[in-house]
Formats: C-alpha cells, structure tokens, sequence
C-alpha cells in the first residue's frame, strides 16, 4: 500500500494511514508526514487546511462503507494536488460509497469478460509489452498541475502513441504547453452514437449530437479541438524539451464563447515558480526557445511529430456487429490508444489503488476530464478500463487509473473516444529527455557521446598511470 493511503476506520482506533517506511499511523501524524513530504513553497497554512479537509472526505468515505457494511473496491489517499485544491464540488462522501455499491450489483448482472470481441485479446495495455507489438507505444507520465488543461495532455498523449505506432520508434514526449497557448479555436462538431437508445445507455445521449466548444487554455478545452488545430493550424508539433510545460496559457480571442464539456479550471491559479520560469526561459537554447511562438509554423527541422487530422473511434457505422458500449470501445481500442472524457468527480482525484467506480452519467455535464485511454484488464473486482492521466506519477498507479467497465457509458469514456491520424516524425523527434527516445546535444548523439566519454576515460587513465610510474622514478632517484 502507497504512501497516504487510509488503510482502514475502526470505532474503537479512529482511522489508520500508512505512512512512510509502510508503517500504519495516526490521522494527526498522516497530515505531518504528508505535509512534510508533499508541500513545496505555497502557502503552508491554505495547504494544511486543503489537506485536512480532503483527509476528512476520504475518512468520511471509509466509515460510511463501514456503516454499510460495504467493502470499497478502490482505494482512496492523499497527493501533492490535495495541497492546492479544496474540495468544493467533491460531493457528499456518501455518494461515492453509493456509486461503489451500485457498480458493483450492476457487475453481477453484466459480467464484463463476455464484451471482449473474439478477435481481441483478453487483456490490452498499449503502456506495456500486454499488447500486439510487444512493447510500450505511451511516454511518459506528466502533471497539469493546477491549470485545467487536461485536454491537451490527452491530445499529445494520443500524438505520442500514434506517432511510434506509425515509426515503430520509441515514443517521444511532446510538448503540451504548444497546444495549450496555440490551440484557441472555436468549434460544433457533431458526433454519431449509433449505440444510443439501446440496453442501458442513458436517454440523454442521442444517436446525433453537435458539441459546441472552444479551447480556452486553462479553463478547459476540448482534445478534438487540439488535434484539429495542431494538423491544420499548427502544423509542426515540438518536442517537450524544446517547449516546456509552464502551467500557463495564451488567453482566447473570446473568452466569453459558449463553451461545451470542457475540463474547468480548479479556480485558483499558483504562481509560476522560480524553477519553471527558469525552464521556460532557459530550459532550451535561444536557437530553438525562439521558435516557441503562436505566430509563425515551427521550422521544420525543429519539429518532432505531425499529424494530418482526427477521427472519432465510434461512428455510425459501428454498430454492424454489437451496439454494446464496453464491446466497442474493445474494438476500437485494437488500433492503438484513444483519447477519451470521463467524469473525475467525487473521489476520482484521491484514488491509489483498486478499480475505481463512477456515479450514473446522467447529463453529458458530469463529463470534466480528459485522458488517455490505453487498455483494459481483469481481477478480483470485475473488469477494468486502463487509463493514463495527467496528475503525475505520484496519483493512482504511479499516473494510471483502473476505471470499472459497465454497460451504460463507461463513466463517460464513450462520448468523445478519438484517435489522431497520419501520424509522422519530425527530424526533431530524438531530442528528449523523458519520451524513451534517443538523446541528441551539441550536435552529437547520445551514442557519439558514450564514445568520446570512453576515450577521454582511456586517455585519462593512460596520463594517470604514466605519471605514477614517472613519480615512482624520481622517488627511487632521490633514494640513490
């Protein structure tokens, strides 16, 4: 069990949390530790009052399950973003003790395993070698932050896949704070469900419906929108290296645009600090730092990836052989990773472990995040979507979430599943520090490098040596 995971709320002994060297301890001593390891220079005193008030929540979690006698399949902890957020718009505790229980009767109806098409396998992770090529297509695992930019993390994420889908190449980490300060456009794009009306899949959705959006940095945006304008506006998409994330945007032409399900802002925006404004300024050479701009097309010998456009995975004409959710977004899933929405209400940002459930998606409202969808599992608790987030390595599962399977919407993952097309590399594609691909400086690459380090070593060594034996000489004179 994790660092700040609640391990249990008895009566008689309050609530245990593991704390670290995987010693169970005390709520007071939890919130020490936790402060201790998590806070990083913003306000101590908001940041405890934060902490505190989602310790409470998760605590009021545990003991309402208790109460009913009810065994939670997730687990719920604390992280870094619990310092910065309170937990306005987090729902009563009770909710999420209720949406646990009723996912878990709807599995004892509904068994998961028998959606899985016979042409796909059993399980799929596109983030590991559980896949049909045999290796990890996904970079790494990045944080937003506090900005409500979600949605393009998730477009580069699937640019990412897509892109080592199309080279074969090992992915390469690209830069989100391109799409968060270019990607400003406005947008009604109409989606077809050709699984609406049918079994379980709630009346809301219609077979047919236009989604009104605009990209407004960090008060959210839309992943089709990004992809849309990073192949037709954008064009050449850069590295993270060469454009890093410094959790700010270029604010819309109108801000005042009606806007469709977007991921929102938390509401409170943190100053840049000292190390990310020095990344910004200084994280690059000025040769490639002065071709960060919203102005002008990347030259293409610093580009790292292109795209020609997007598609949505579920279309009208899917439905040929099944119109179950889980059983599609199966099938589609085949092809490689998807860009997708759920909702991340409730106890969504406190998950650590286990598989986690979603309330009834009853209004396309409840649909505030967006994500990459990469596979799909089994355990104890039924079957399990797998998806990498954007809150960095230390939520969840170091980054990843296990979200329950279900014959409606699957907590939302069915409305906007999308994947980008015409993926390519760009001669940029080997500068990185974190994607897995080749490293490239001054010129010279990693492999040039090692190589020079080896006989600057030798020669080293040889000096080294010869001037032991010179120095032994001249002892041994001024002795005779």
């Amino acid at each position: 069990m994790k660092f700040g995971t609640l391990v249990d709320c008895a009566d008689d002994q309050g609530c245990l949390w593991m704390g670290k060297d995987g010693v169970p301890v005390s709520a007071a001593r939890m919130l020490s530790e936790a402060m201790l390891r998590f806070h990083r220079g913003n306000d101590y005193t908001e940041a405890k009052r934060n902490l505190q008030a989602h310790m409470d929540y998760i605590q009021d979690v545990y003991t309402h399950a208790n109460t009913l006698n009810h065994r939670l399949t997730m687990t719920l902890g604390l992280n870094p973003r619990h310092l910065l957020e309170d937990t306005a718009g987090m729902g009563h505790p009770m909710d999420a003790v209720l949406s646990n229980m009723m996912a878990m009767k709807r599995d004892l109806t509904y068994r998961r395993l028998d959606t899985t098409p016979s042409s796909s396998p059993t399980t799929l992770n596109w983030c590991t070698t559980n896949n049909p090529k045999g290796r990890s297509v996904c970079a790494d695992v990045k944080s937003q932050q506090l900005c409500g930019s979600c949605w393009a993390f998730a477009a580069t994420d699937v640019i990412e896949t897509a892109v080592s889908l199309a080279t074969g190449n090992q992915p390469v980490s690209l830069s989100s704070q391109q799409l968060l300060s270019c990607s400003v456009s406005k947008e009604i794009r109409t989606y077809q469900y050709c699984f609406a009306n049918s079994g379980a899949v709630p009346t809301w959705l219609q077979s047919e419906m236009k989604w009104d959006s605009q990209n407004q940095g960090c008060n959210g945006g839309m992943t089709h929108i990004a992809l849309d304008d990073a192949a037709n506006k954008i064009l050449n998409l850069a590295s993270r290296i060469d454009w890093p994330y410094v959790d700010d945007s270029t604010p819309s032409n109108n801000p005042n645009a009606p806007v469709g399900p977007v991921a929102p802002s938390s509401g409170k925006r943190r100053a840049l600090t000292d190390d990310q404004r020095f990344l910004a300024t200084n994280g690059t050479s000025n040769a490639v730092s002065q071709y960060n701009t919203c102005t002008a097309t990347r030259p293409a010998n610093f580009t790292a990836a292109h795209i020609t456009g997007w598609e949505p995975a579920l279309n009208a004409s899917s439905c040929a052989a099944t119109k179950d959710p889980t059983t599609l977004l199966k099938s589609a899933l085949a092809r490689g990773p998807l860009a997708v929405a759920l909702s991340a209400k409730g106890a969504f940002k406190s998950f650590t472990g286990g598989v986690y459930t979603c309330p009834a998606i009853t209004s396309s409202d409840m649909i505030d995040h967006a994500l990459l969808l990469v596979g799909y599992g089994t355990g104890a608790d039924g079957d399990y979507w797998i998806l990498k987030n954007s809150y960095g390595v230390s939520w969840g599962l170091q980054g990843f979430v296990h979200v329950k399977t279900d014959n409606m919407l699957n907590c939302g993952l069915n409305v906007f599943p999308i994947r980008a097309i015409g993926a390519s590399a760009g001669p940029a594609a080997n500068i990185t520090v974190d994607g897995g691909g080749s490293l490239s400086f001054g010129g010279a690459s990693m492999g040039t490098w090692i190589a020079i380090a080896c006989v600057v070593s030798v020669i080293t060594l040889v000096l080294t040596v010869a001037g032991v034996i010179v120095a032994r000489k001249r002892m041994q004179n001024m002795h005779t």
